[in-house]
């Protein structure tokens, strides 16, 4: 029998969009799998629905209720803990996949007994029916190493949506890799990087089965509506930040990746830190900050990343050089929202 796989899938306030989400994993041509929902303390009827919806199947499923309200990271987490299969994939609740999307990952990585596997997707507009495709864009006749693919990731010439990668379960958690709970942004690309840095190996196919439904109920949009949402988001994104790059700088055996980690990532943290000071009008922040020796050391160091991602160093610059027309050109303290 093939081996088990296990579709995380964290729910909130989704009862409008998880049954069709579930009927679509129901629907797929790969038998061995376990659907494991947790609903993060919903205040309308997702549980009843998702219930609805995996009652008559026979397949293996599990609602795992949250008490009170934990965020997305927590629930994958906690279904990650949960999960009883060899290889584990995350699904959020306000999408769907074809019919062959887990057998195309599974397909992948049995082949070639990697860790971990991924997939393009597809965007499609709710209300227009447009899609737009997204395949991986590498050469599917080269062979790329695990190096190769976290590189291009830290540097977005790839990118791999978290719930477009299959994960063989007992490496993350022999590598203790999870989500960070509390994060609200940035905490899929800190997830799948330090994955994709940790491993041996990643295979990846050129289909693109899974589909992102773009709505106006969407979290990236609901959560985005004001400015103090936006800098909130700004913020967990660039902790994500400082946290990828202390992960890598400790973790990974690869001086490339470490030294992208050291002259690229913790500049451009230490950058976007400047920035939000800006936004918030704290110009005594602002001034203590970018004069603090070690701040202003690492910034200088950019200029080994230029060939890498040059604009990093010349925001560093721009700070080092001219502090007073970056703040003035990034405060919006007094801008209405």
């Amino acid at each position: 029998m093939s081996p088990l796989i296990s579709v995380v899938m964290p729910a909130y306030n989704a009862e409008k969009s998880v049954s069709r989400a579930l009927r679509s994993l129901l629907a797929q041509n790969y038998e061995n799998l376990e659907i494991v929902l947790v609903d993060d303390a919903s205040s309308d009827d997702t549980a009843v629905m998702a219930r609805r919806a995996l009652e008559s199947s026979a397949r293996g499923w599990r609602i795992i209720t949250h008490e009170k309200n934990m965020g997305t990271s927590c629930s994958r987490n906690t279904g990650l803990r949960a999960a009883l299969g060899e290889y584990t994939l995350f699904m959020d609740s306000d999408d769907m996949a074809d019919s062959d999307f887990i057998s195309t990952l599974h397909d992948a990585i049995s082949a070639s007994g990697c860790d971990i596997a991924f997939c393009g997707y597809r965007s499609r507009d709710t209300e227009t029916g447009e899609e737009i495709f997204y395949p991986p864009r590498l050469n599917p006749r080269k062979k790329y190493s695990s190096e190769d693919l976290a590189v291009m990731r830290i540097l977005n010439k790839v990118k791999p949506s978290i719930c477009t990668m299959l994960f063989r379960r007992d490496f993350l958690l022999s590598k203790g890799i999870e989500f960070t709970e509390g994060c609200f942004a940035g905490e899929d690309v800190e997830f799948a990087v330090t994955a994709l840095s940790l491993c041996e190996e990643v295979v990846f196919s050129a289909k693109c089965p899974y589909v992102y439904l773009i709505h106006e109920g969407m979290g990236s949009i609901a959560n985005a509506a004001t400015k103090e949402q936006r800098l909130n988001r700004y913020i967990d994104n660039t902790k994500a930040h400082f946290r990828l790059a202390d992960c890598l700088l400790k973790n990974s055996r690869s001086g490339k990746i470490r030294d992208i980690a050291r002259y690229m990532l913790l500049p451009l943290s230490h950058a976007r830190m400047l920035k939000i000071c800006a936004r918030r009008g704290d110009r005594e922040q602002f001034d203590l900050m970018r004069k603090d020796p070690e701040v202003r050391s690492i910034l200088l160091s950019s200029f080994r990343s230029f060939f890498w991602k040059p604009e990093v160093f010349l925001k560093s610059l721009c700070l080092l050089v001219m502090p007073e027309i970056y703040f003035k050109l990034k405060s919006d303290a007094k801008k209405p929202d």
